[in-house]
């Protein structure tokens, strides 16, 4: 930040270049000249620029009136199950999970919208919103309020959040999550993490996946990951819906979320602790919001005909078939990986000092929304020893059906030479390992 000792209009003079100094008298410009002394005193003296994303553009307080709390409602107005979602037009368009609005199986009447007009009070039910376009395939849908609790035309009058570019965002940027996750009360809860790196999934011509290690828990499913800017860049996306448990570390039932005066296994599972989690670009959610402005009907591209491709009560519903078994394939070491979360080159071995490993692989009937509770580890050992701390041991597998993703080990120091071996599982189950070695030996 700009120092008490120096004057703001020095430095923006000098970057604005020879146009703005045209404009200027050129007695104004000599008392700028006495004022601020000449460029060789101020090289001495740089000004220290303020770093980036420093200062939010929106408050949390601000973002939290467009965040919703979607409720899908069931024979006697009880709760089957809650999610997130945010408000993304003036008119009221609703961008949440699919898994949050699901109407496939028929479990819920009606989907609720509950509004926030004070942070530190619950949201209150103001709308009924019917489902305008969804993709199961991508676990993203757009809803829209049809009327309020009367069965008036419903008066949207909360403010909305622009989209941003997901495709812009880097490795490292402070994102802010939003939702209610239905923990320590109803009201809406503020997180904050980083972007921790991204993933592919094939099919996909742009990121599929943005990783953070921002705490997201179940009923956050489906709302607000905003930049500093206060656009939003993300969807976060924990798969499973209704009383199933949503994919945690260490997720409990605490409280009770269906309203029935219990808390059992009932309620929705809870996370208490840290996670690395996933959110859904924004932009691969472009396709549905255009089709509802367009007022067209959306066909998902990715939808490979397992599951209906649109929701909506008028969706028949049959049996689903039983999931695909789980598959890991083509696991390859690669000395980086590229911003789009590829390999940069694929090696054999690494030489001594190499300071990261890097493994892909192809994935394919792993999870989605038949099989919303998987776990997965990913076990690094070196000359047959388990390196604890960059190991994945039990967590949620949130990368979807099939596609691509990649774990890495790392040390700026340099990696320990000897052989390592990444050794994969899916629910406990061995399904790919793989060798080599670093260093001369």
């Amino acid at each position: 930040m700009t120092g008490p000792q120096e004057s703001v209009s020095c430095p923006q003079l000098r970057r604005a270049g020879p146009a703005m100094a045209l404009v200027l008298p050129a007695v104004l410009l000599g008392l700028l000249w006495i004022a601020c002394g000449s460029d060789e005193a101020q090289d001495r003296e740089p000004r220290q620029e303020e770093e980036p994303g420093q200062a939010d553009a929106v408050a949390p307080g601000e973002l939290a009136r467009a965040v919703v709390q979607i409720l899908a409602v069931g024979e006697d107005t009880q709760l089957v199950w809650s999610g997130s979602g945010t408000v993304i037009s003036e008119d009221g368009l609703i961008l949440t999970n699919a898994h949050v609005v699901d109407d496939r199986a028929n479990e819920y009447d009606f989907l609720g919208v509950a509004v926030t007009s004070r942070s530190d009070e619950p949201p209150e039910q103001r709308w009924i919103a019917e489902i305008v376009a969804v993709d199961y395939a991508l676990d993203l849908a757009v809803i829209r309020p049809v009327s309020d609790l009367d069965g008036n035309p419903p008066d949207v009058d909360v403010p909305f959040i622009p989209l941003g570019d997901s495709d812009e965002v880097e490795i490292g940027e402070r994102i802010r999550i939003l939702g209610f996750p239905g923990i320590g009360g109803e009201t809406i809860t503020y997180t904050e993490g980083a972007v921790s790196g991204f993933t592919a999934q094939k099919g996909i011509p742009v990121r599929a996946w943005i990783k953070t290690d921002a705490t997201i828990a179940g009923g956050n499913s489906g709302g607000l990951a905003a930049n500093a800017a206060g656009e939003l860049i993300g969807v976060p996306t924990t798969l499973g819906s209704g009383s199933e448990t949503a994919p945690s570390v260490d997720c409990r039932n605490l409280t009770d979320t269906n309203q029935d005066g219990r808390v059992d296994e009932r309620d929705n599972c809870v996370v208490v602790g840290g996670f690395i989690n996933g959110l859904r670009p924004v932009n691969l959610a472009l396709p549905l919001t255009r089709a509802v402005e367009n007022d067209q009907a959306y066909v998902s591209p990715f939808f490979t005909g397992a599951l209906p491709p649109m929701g909506g009560s008028e969706t028949p519903v049959g049996p689903l078939p039983d999931p695909p078994a789980p598959a890991f394939d083509n696991l390859v070491f690669a000395d980086g990986v590229e911003p789009e979360g590829t390999p940069r080159r694929e090696v054999s071995s690494l030489p001594a000092g190499a300071k990261g490993l890097y493994a892909f692989w192809d994935f394919s009937g792993i999870a989605g929304e038949l099989t919303p509770d998987v776990t997965w580890d990913a076990l690094w050992l070196i000359d047959g020893e388990l390196a604890p701390e960059a190991s994945t041991v039990g967590e949620p597998w949130i990368y979807g059906v099939s596609g691509q993703t990649w774990v890495a080990i790392t040390n700026e120091k340099g990696l320990k030479e000897g052989l390592y071996e990444l050794v994969l599982a899916v629910d406990g189950e061995l399904l790919a390992s793989a060798r080599i070695a670093i260093g001369s030996d």
